[in-house]
């Protein structure tokens, strides 16, 4: 049975959602010099997309555009909005029915770690930069700051890119990864084609996804750890020959 502080329960969601939030919102504070080379690289790849490859591949999707790839597109971007949720709780739902704390754990971790990258940067990322969306026709360098343009970063990469980030790192399997962020990046793939994103944006949104998949999964991870090692006390009865009583067994 799980214990009243097992992070997986259902029912614990919102103070699991506080703890990962403070947890997500702090981790800059507890990088060391890797964590910061990491991320400095993740900005440079944002730049450098933006300043040398939006343009090119801008033209590039709209110089291959046909009926047959616009109509693969609009399947494949949905797997970055209301299908992803549906997968998150299928699968906490999967664990429950099949009592499998693991696929539990990932079906709660997903639904966490899309609402925690959502709502704590690409949304206010989107309303800060103010980014025009590449079907304006106004150039890979039109912003409008606190005034409209939801272009970057994309928000459907994010969302796919948090599914696949948190099934990878539950599954810890290659074939598995390479499957997850496979998919994840048609998704991208498929906004571009949209004209929705530029390439820049996608990037943006991938990177997001990964980076709070992965702290809320490591995080989580120790929770949960943490709560099973607590103690535990069970009694029963016990009968014996001629009397009975009772039996008391500890849980470290």
């Amino acid at each position: 049975m799980d214990s009243p502080s097992d992070p997986d329960r259902f029912g614990h969601l919102p103070r699991l959602l506080l703890d990962d939030t403070e947890h997500a919102v702090t981790a800059p504070a507890r990088w060391d010099r890797s964590d910061w080379t990491t991320a400095g690289l993740g900005a440079a790849a944002v730049l450098g997309s933006g300043l040398l490859l939006d343009h090119s591949m801008a033209q590039f999707m709209a110089r291959h555009a046909s009926a047959s790839w616009d109509r693969d597109a609009k399947a494949v971007q949905n797997l970055g909005s209301t299908p992803s949720v549906a997968i998150a709780v299928g699968t906490y739902v999967a664990g429950v029915a099949f009592k499998d704390p693991e696929v539990r754990a990932t079906g709660i971790d997903t639904m966490v770690t899309m609402g925690l990258a959502q709502l704590l940067l690409t949304i206010p990322l989107k309303v800060v930069v103010g980014r025009s969306r590449p079907s304006k026709d106004l150039g890979t360098h039109d912003f409008h700051p606190l005034n409209g343009g939801e272009s970057f970063p994309s928000g459907h990469t994010t969302q796919a890119f948090a599914l696949a980030s948190v099934i990878a790192e539950h599954a810890d399997q290659p074939w598995v990864s390479c499957v997850s962020y496979g998919l994840a990046g048609l998704v991208g793939v498929a906004r571009m084609e949209q004209r929705q994103h530029f390439l820049s944006d996608v990037v943006a949104g991938g990177l997001i996804g990964t980076f709070v998949g992965k702290t809320v999964v490591a995080y989580n991870q120790t929770l949960r750890a943490d709560a099973h090692s607590k103690l535990s006390v069970s009694v029963a009865p016990t009968f014996q020959p001629g009397g009975y009583g009772l039996s008391v067994a500890m849980k470290f």
